[in-house]
Protein backbone atom coordinates (compact mmCIF):
# COMPACT_ATOMS: atom_id res chain seq x y z
CA UNK A 1 0.00 0.00 0.00
CA UNK A 2 1.93 2.76 -0.95
CA UNK A 3 1.57 6.98 -1.04
CA UNK A 4 3.24 9.66 -0.70
CA UNK A 5 2.18 13.01 0.91
CA UNK A 6 3.91 16.34 -0.62
CA UNK A 7 3.82 19.44 0.76
CA UNK A 8 3.17 22.57 -1.82
CA UNK A 9 3.08 26.16 -1.26
CA UNK A 10 1.28 25.29 2.77
CA UNK A 11 -1.27 22.91 0.71
CA UNK A 12 -1.24 18.92 1.13
CA UNK A 13 -1.36 16.64 -1.54
CA UNK A 14 -1.68 13.02 -1.29
CA UNK A 15 -0.56 10.80 -4.52
CA UNK A 16 -1.63 6.87 -4.29
CA UNK A 17 -0.50 4.19 -6.25
CA UNK A 18 -0.23 4.52 -9.99
CA UNK A 19 -1.53 2.81 -13.14
CA UNK A 20 -1.12 -0.54 -13.63
CA UNK A 21 2.36 -0.91 -15.58
CA UNK A 22 4.21 2.05 -13.89
CA UNK A 23 6.75 2.09 -10.80
CA UNK A 24 4.94 1.86 -7.52
CA UNK A 25 1.83 0.45 -8.74
CA UNK A 26 -0.05 -2.61 -6.73
CA UNK A 27 -2.10 -3.74 -9.79
CA UNK A 28 -1.61 -7.70 -9.47
CA UNK A 29 -1.61 -9.24 -12.73
CA UNK A 30 -4.73 -12.24 -13.33
CA UNK A 31 -1.87 -14.07 -13.92
CA UNK A 32 -0.43 -13.64 -10.44
CA UNK A 33 0.29 -17.14 -8.62
CA UNK A 34 -0.95 -15.28 -6.02
CA UNK A 35 -4.40 -15.52 -6.98
CA UNK A 36 -5.84 -18.99 -5.04
CA UNK A 37 -9.51 -18.77 -5.43
CA UNK A 38 -11.83 -16.61 -7.54
CA UNK A 39 -15.56 -16.13 -7.39
CA UNK A 40 -17.78 -19.14 -6.62
CA UNK A 41 -20.97 -17.01 -7.01
CA UNK A 42 -22.42 -13.58 -8.02
CA UNK A 43 -25.64 -11.85 -8.00
CA UNK A 44 -26.45 -8.78 -9.25
CA UNK A 45 -29.09 -5.87 -8.63
CA UNK A 46 -28.97 -3.63 -11.54
CA UNK A 47 -28.93 0.23 -11.70
CA UNK A 48 -30.21 2.68 -13.80
CA UNK A 49 -27.92 3.60 -17.46
CA UNK A 50 -29.03 7.27 -16.08
CA UNK A 51 -30.05 7.58 -12.50
CA UNK A 52 -30.22 11.57 -13.22
CA UNK A 53 -33.19 10.77 -16.03
CA UNK A 54 -34.79 7.19 -15.05
CA UNK A 55 -37.03 7.80 -17.92
CA UNK A 56 -33.73 6.99 -20.74
CA UNK A 57 -33.53 4.09 -21.94
CA UNK A 58 -31.22 2.06 -24.05
CA UNK A 59 -32.01 -0.55 -26.35
CA UNK A 60 -35.75 -0.93 -24.51
CA UNK A 61 -34.26 -0.88 -20.67
CA UNK A 62 -33.62 2.14 -18.30
CA UNK A 63 -31.42 0.02 -16.31
CA UNK A 64 -27.99 -1.79 -17.04
CA UNK A 65 -28.47 -5.07 -18.92
CA UNK A 66 -24.73 -5.69 -19.86
CA UNK A 67 -23.18 -9.43 -19.32
CA UNK A 68 -24.66 -11.99 -17.15
CA UNK A 69 -24.14 -12.69 -13.50
CA UNK A 70 -21.99 -15.70 -14.12
CA UNK A 71 -19.43 -13.74 -15.71
CA UNK A 72 -18.42 -12.36 -12.48
CA UNK A 73 -17.16 -16.14 -11.54
CA UNK A 74 -14.28 -17.37 -12.01
CA UNK A 75 -10.84 -16.02 -13.44
CA UNK A 76 -11.35 -12.92 -15.65
CA UNK A 77 -11.71 -13.21 -19.50
CA UNK A 78 -11.80 -10.78 -22.23
CA UNK A 79 -13.31 -7.50 -21.41
CA UNK A 80 -16.06 -8.47 -22.56
CA UNK A 81 -16.26 -11.24 -19.90
CA UNK A 82 -18.11 -8.50 -17.34
CA UNK A 83 -21.38 -7.88 -15.74
CA UNK A 84 -22.51 -4.24 -16.25
CA UNK A 85 -23.90 -3.03 -12.58
CA UNK A 86 -25.35 0.39 -13.81
CA UNK A 87 -25.52 3.85 -11.60
CA UNK A 88 -25.88 2.68 -8.25
CA UNK A 89 -26.09 -0.82 -8.87
CA UNK A 90 -24.65 -3.26 -6.84
CA UNK A 91 -23.57 -7.42 -6.72
CA UNK A 92 -22.83 -9.69 -3.80
CA UNK A 93 -20.11 -12.08 -4.43
CA UNK A 94 -19.43 -15.23 -2.34
CA UNK A 95 -16.49 -17.98 -2.20
CA UNK A 96 -15.92 -21.57 -2.02
CA UNK A 97 -13.92 -20.77 1.27
CA UNK A 98 -14.12 -17.03 3.23
CA UNK A 99 -11.28 -14.82 2.31
CA UNK A 100 -9.36 -14.02 5.54
CA UNK A 101 -7.24 -11.59 6.78
CA UNK A 102 -3.52 -12.62 6.18
CA UNK A 103 0.20 -11.57 5.16
CA UNK A 104 -0.02 -8.15 2.83
CA UNK A 105 -3.17 -8.14 0.25
CA UNK A 106 -6.49 -10.31 0.78
CA UNK A 107 -8.33 -9.89 -2.44
CA UNK A 108 -8.50 -7.92 -5.38
CA UNK A 109 -11.21 -6.89 -7.58
CA UNK A 110 -11.27 -6.45 -11.67
CA UNK A 111 -12.84 -4.55 -13.97
CA UNK A 112 -12.16 -3.74 -17.67
CA UNK A 113 -10.95 -0.40 -17.93
CA UNK A 114 -8.64 0.65 -20.38
CA UNK A 115 -5.77 3.38 -21.19
CA UNK A 116 -6.56 6.57 -23.10
CA UNK A 117 -4.37 7.39 -26.09
CA UNK A 118 -2.11 9.37 -26.80
CA UNK A 119 -1.94 10.27 -23.04
CA UNK A 120 -1.32 6.79 -21.12
CA UNK A 121 -1.10 8.52 -17.91
CA UNK A 122 -4.92 8.77 -18.16
CA UNK A 123 -7.00 5.54 -18.39
CA UNK A 124 -11.47 5.31 -18.76
CA UNK A 125 -11.66 3.73 -15.30
CA UNK A 126 -15.28 3.41 -13.77
CA UNK A 127 -14.98 2.69 -9.74
CA UNK A 128 -17.21 0.84 -7.30
CA UNK A 129 -17.24 1.03 -3.49
CA UNK A 130 -16.23 -2.31 -1.91
CA UNK A 131 -17.70 -3.27 1.33
CA UNK A 132 -17.55 -7.40 3.21
CA UNK A 133 -19.56 -9.07 5.56
CA UNK A 134 -19.04 -12.31 7.78
CA UNK A 135 -22.38 -12.37 8.88
CA UNK A 136 -24.61 -10.90 5.51
CA UNK A 137 -26.06 -8.77 7.78
CA UNK A 138 -23.29 -5.94 8.39
CA UNK A 139 -21.43 -4.59 5.77
CA UNK A 140 -18.04 -3.03 6.28
CA UNK A 141 -17.29 -0.45 3.23
CA UNK A 142 -13.44 -0.04 2.89
CA UNK A 143 -12.82 3.50 3.35
CA UNK A 144 -12.20 5.09 0.29
CA UNK A 145 -10.63 8.26 -1.33
CA UNK A 146 -10.50 10.25 -4.74
CA UNK A 147 -8.58 13.27 -5.24
CA UNK A 148 -10.05 13.70 -8.88
CA UNK A 149 -11.49 17.50 -8.51
CA UNK A 150 -15.13 18.09 -8.71
CA UNK A 151 -15.50 21.13 -10.15
CA UNK A 152 -15.95 19.81 -13.36
CA UNK A 153 -17.63 16.77 -14.77
CA UNK A 154 -15.21 13.86 -16.11
CA UNK A 155 -17.38 13.07 -19.53
CA UNK A 156 -18.57 9.78 -20.53
CA UNK A 157 -15.46 8.55 -22.26
CA UNK A 158 -12.80 10.78 -20.14
CA UNK A 159 -10.51 9.46 -18.15
CA UNK A 160 -8.95 9.19 -14.83
CA UNK A 161 -5.38 9.35 -12.90
CA UNK A 162 -5.01 6.23 -10.83
CA UNK A 163 -2.88 7.94 -8.06
CA UNK A 164 -5.42 9.97 -7.19
CA UNK A 165 -7.41 6.96 -6.39
CA UNK A 166 -7.48 5.17 -3.05
CA UNK A 167 -9.83 1.59 -1.93
CA UNK A 168 -12.04 1.96 -5.20
CA UNK A 169 -12.55 -0.52 -7.43
CA UNK A 170 -12.05 0.18 -10.94
CA UNK A 171 -8.52 2.10 -9.92
CA UNK A 172 -6.65 -0.45 -12.86
CA UNK A 173 -7.47 -1.03 -16.42
CA UNK A 174 -8.36 -4.55 -18.02
CA UNK A 175 -6.21 -7.85 -16.74
CA UNK A 176 -5.17 -6.02 -13.40
CA UNK A 177 -7.10 -6.16 -10.37
CA UNK A 178 -6.97 -3.75 -7.57
CA UNK A 179 -6.35 -5.38 -4.38
CA UNK A 180 -7.84 -4.56 -0.53
CA UNK A 181 -6.33 -5.33 2.62
CA UNK A 182 -8.68 -6.50 5.56
CA UNK A 183 -6.30 -5.39 8.19
CA UNK A 184 -7.62 -1.80 7.29
CA UNK A 185 -10.86 -3.15 8.87
CA UNK A 186 -9.83 -4.40 11.75
CA UNK A 187 -11.47 -2.59 14.41
CA UNK A 188 -14.52 -2.86 12.72
CA UNK A 189 -17.85 -3.99 14.91
CA UNK A 190 -19.83 -7.01 13.58
CA UNK A 191 -16.74 -8.08 11.80
CA UNK A 192 -14.82 -10.98 11.31
CA UNK A 193 -11.53 -10.31 9.45
CA UNK A 194 -10.62 -14.21 9.56
CA UNK A 195 -14.29 -15.11 7.78
CA UNK A 196 -15.23 -12.63 5.03
CA UNK A 197 -18.05 -14.70 3.30
CA UNK A 198 -19.43 -12.12 1.25
CA UNK A 199 -17.99 -9.16 -0.69
CA UNK A 200 -20.47 -6.35 -1.88
CA UNK A 201 -19.16 -4.27 -5.09
CA UNK A 202 -21.61 -0.90 -5.40
CA UNK A 203 -20.80 1.60 -8.12
CA UNK A 204 -19.63 4.35 -7.61
CA UNK A 205 -22.16 7.33 -9.40
CA UNK A 206 -20.10 9.47 -11.19
CA UNK A 207 -21.75 12.48 -11.49
CA UNK A 208 -21.24 15.59 -9.62
CA UNK A 209 -24.44 16.49 -9.37
CA UNK A 210 -24.95 16.45 -5.32
CA UNK A 211 -28.25 15.03 -5.51
CA UNK A 212 -26.93 12.00 -6.80
CA UNK A 213 -23.45 11.77 -6.36
CA UNK A 214 -21.12 9.43 -4.63
CA UNK A 215 -18.83 10.61 -2.09
CA UNK A 216 -15.59 9.09 -0.59
CA UNK A 217 -14.36 8.33 3.06
CA UNK A 218 -13.82 11.81 3.75
CA UNK A 219 -17.40 13.46 2.41
CA UNK A 220 -16.20 14.40 -1.09
CA UNK A 221 -17.54 13.78 -4.36
CA UNK A 222 -15.81 11.52 -6.23
CA UNK A 223 -15.93 12.21 -9.97
CA UNK A 224 -15.74 9.84 -12.55
CA UNK A 225 -17.02 9.30 -15.88
CA UNK A 226 -21.22 10.38 -16.36
CA UNK A 227 -22.87 9.93 -17.81
CA UNK A 228 -22.63 6.34 -19.11
CA UNK A 229 -26.47 5.75 -21.16
CA UNK A 230 -25.92 2.10 -22.38
CA UNK A 231 -26.64 -1.83 -21.64
CA UNK A 232 -22.74 -1.42 -20.12
CA UNK A 233 -23.47 1.48 -17.76
CA UNK A 234 -21.60 1.70 -14.40
CA UNK A 235 -18.95 -0.96 -12.85
CA UNK A 236 -18.45 -3.29 -15.09
CA UNK A 237 -17.54 -6.25 -13.23
CA UNK A 238 -14.89 -8.73 -14.25
CA UNK A 239 -13.78 -10.77 -10.99
CA UNK A 240 -13.12 -10.95 -8.06
CA UNK A 241 -9.68 -13.03 -7.07
CA UNK A 242 -8.71 -14.21 -3.30
CA UNK A 243 -5.36 -14.32 -1.73
CA UNK A 244 -5.87 -15.13 1.43
CA UNK A 245 -8.78 -17.75 2.30
CA UNK A 246 -9.71 -19.11 5.87
CA UNK A 247 -9.26 -23.04 3.69
CA UNK A 248 -9.84 -24.64 7.31
CA UNK A 249 -13.88 -23.45 6.87
CA UNK A 250 -15.03 -26.21 4.83
CA UNK A 251 -12.24 -28.36 6.21
CA UNK A 252 -13.81 -28.46 10.37
CA UNK A 253 -15.40 -32.01 11.33
CA UNK A 254 -18.59 -30.61 12.20
CA UNK A 255 -19.38 -28.62 9.07
CA UNK A 256 -18.26 -32.39 7.23
CA UNK A 257 -20.99 -33.95 9.10
CA UNK A 258 -23.79 -31.39 7.79
CA UNK A 259 -25.39 -31.39 4.33
CA UNK A 260 -28.07 -29.25 2.96
CA UNK A 261 -29.63 -29.96 -0.91
CA UNK A 262 -30.56 -28.39 -2.68
CA UNK A 263 -28.63 -25.05 -2.79
CA UNK A 264 -29.52 -22.96 -3.83
CA UNK A 265 -33.35 -23.74 -2.88
CA UNK A 266 -36.80 -22.02 -3.99
CA UNK A 267 -39.43 -23.99 -2.22
CA UNK A 268 -37.77 -26.47 0.00
CA UNK A 269 -34.87 -28.08 1.59
CA UNK A 270 -33.68 -31.17 3.41
CA UNK A 271 -31.16 -30.86 6.37
CA UNK A 272 -29.17 -34.18 6.89
CA UNK A 273 -27.21 -34.31 10.33
CA UNK A 274 -24.79 -37.13 11.27
CA UNK A 275 -24.85 -37.07 15.30
CA UNK A 276 -24.41 -33.27 15.39
CA UNK A 277 -27.65 -31.57 17.56
CA UNK A 278 -28.20 -28.38 15.42
CA UNK A 279 -29.27 -25.23 17.70
CA UNK A 280 -29.73 -22.50 15.29
CA UNK A 281 -30.83 -22.37 11.58
CA UNK A 282 -30.12 -19.21 9.15
CA UNK A 283 -31.13 -18.98 5.48
CA UNK A 284 -29.89 -16.29 3.22
CA UNK A 285 -31.13 -15.26 -0.19
CA UNK A 286 -28.77 -15.20 -3.64
CA UNK A 287 -28.04 -11.38 -2.64
CA UNK A 288 -26.09 -12.77 0.40
CA UNK A 289 -29.03 -11.12 2.95
CA UNK A 290 -30.52 -13.22 5.85
CA UNK A 291 -34.11 -14.37 5.93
Amino acid sequence: MLFLWLIVAGKVFAQFAPQAGIEGSTAISADSPLFIEWTKHCKVHRGFINIEDTTQTYQGSNRASFGADSLACGKPGNNMDVVSLGDGGWAVLSFEHPVCDGEGWDFAVFENGFLKQPDTTKAFLELAFVEVSSDSIHFVRFPATSLTAADKQIGTFDGLTASNIKNLAGKYIQGYGTPFDLSELKDSDFLDIKNIRWIKIIDVVGTIDTDFASFDSRGKIINDPFPTPFASGGFDLNAVGVINANTNFRNNQSYKKISVYPNPVQNYFFINSKNEKIQKIEIFNLYGELV
